[in-house]
């Protein structure tokens, strides 16, 4: 699946996200990396305070990302590329409601669980067009949010910016693991078989190349004994001998190829 776009989205998600802010227009608080003094309490199991927050380093909020965020949403069995926009999805918003974004874009029922469902209809589609209805469902929901006039011009930037990297993901994965061609039924694998053998067997002697090319051996197999004769070269004699009997061999063994099966 698409376990090697760990790495990657998570780096997109910390550019996105930059270090240390606390802005008091911002319901989450004082963020880094963009974990929250709320996410990182619970993570750390008791109340963190601002200063811990900033001093948060890298190792342990990819250890946040990882657990709390991509395993969330399964990061590892999604198509490359939509995992990069649902898990910046969750980053920005939780995972439950990242997934009921999916869902509502999918056209599935939407409990805000990856369940099989969901799962299945992830292969309906093309993975782009999956993204960019991730992303139109995303931004919809955020406009109605009372802090999106504060916010919203970042936001949809944001969203920009991550649906041209994830786009050009799934184009690594797509090239990466091709979609192999459906295996014929075995009905339709006799068919061709019995086609194969019927051609095979009654196609005239005279169309076939070895014919010539067996002709053409001959041909040239004839002037080098000649020569050879002529020249007493023993040696060379035998070698045009021998060509000129594998050339007519050939040619036996393909007439004999040709002649229809009763």
């Amino acid at each position: 699946m698409a376990q090697r776009n760990w790495q990657a989205s998570l780096t997109a998600i910390l550019n996105e996200e930059g270090g240390f802010a606390d802005n008091p227009g911002d319901p989450g608080g004082a963020t880094n990396m963009g974990i929250t003094r709320k996410t990182l309490s619970a993570w750390r199991g008791e109340p963190v305070s601002r200063d811990d927050v900033m001093m948060l380093e890298k190792n342990e909020a990819a250890r946040i990302y990882r657990e709390k965020f991509w395993m969330a949403i399964a990061g590892d069995d999604l198509p490359g590329g939509l995992d990069l926009v649902l898990f910046d999805d969750a980053v920005m918003s939780g995972p439950r409601t990242a997934i009921r974004d999916l869902q509502h874009a999918l056209g599935v029922g939407v409990d805000g669980v990856m369940g099989p469902v969901t799962s299945a209809a992830l292969v309906a589609q093309p993975v782009t067009e999956i993204i960019s209805l991730l992303q139109t469902e995303r931004l919809a929901r955020l406009k109605s949010l009372p802090h999106f006039a504060l916010f919203g011009r970042g936001w949809s930037r944001r969203l920009q910016r991550i649906e041209r990297q994830a786009k050009a993901l799934a184009k690594i994965a797509r090239v990466q693991n091709p979609v192999p061609p459906a295996a014929p039924t075995e009905a339709a694998q006799k068919g061709q078989n019995r086609m194969s053998e019927t051609q095979q067997d009654t196609k005239p002697f005279w169309a076939s190349q070895t014919i010539w090319s067996s002709i053409a051996v001959i041909g040239s197999s004839v002037t080098g004994a000649l020569l050879a004769w002529k020249g007493n070269d023993i040696a060379g004699f035998g070698a045009a001998l021998t060509a000129l009997l594998g050339g007519v061999n050939a040619i036996v063994g393909r007439v004999r190829a040709s002649t229809p099966i009763a």
